[in-house]
């Protein structure tokens, strides 16, 4: 992965330029980085499914708990206990939620 200083015309560079192009951009806190992604053709496995799954479970799970107040003022809390690890409530909340269905499998 490369690390790229872009000027203001390409500070919001994300996927690709063209469909057909295999490099691949995207921006992670002000920062926009590159990289190569060879398509996969062929159908999904099932373990890509099963993660797939997993993580619209959990998606899901951390979206309705930022639309419900108490949930979310407790996702705050952790987030505040979480020593910069986490950078949203809402990530926090996700984090859990993923990790969780990975212990239950």
């Amino acid at each position: 992965m490369a690390k790229f200083d872009l000027y203001a015309p390409f500070k919001g560079v994300s996927g690709k330029l063209d469909k057909d192009d295999d490099l691949v951009f995207s921006q992670r806190y002000g920062t926009t980085y590159a990289w190569s992604m060879d398509p996969y053709d062929g159908p999904a496995t099932a373990a890509q499914l099963a993660v797939q799954e997993r993580f619209a479970t959990a998606a899901a799970q951390a979206s309705s708990d930022m639309t419900n107040p108490e949930k979310k003022a407790e996702w705050k809390e952790a987030l505040a206990n979480s020593n910069g690890k986490y950078k949203t409530p809402k990530g926090i909340a996700f984090a859990h939620y993923y990790n969780k269905a990975s212990d239950i499998e």
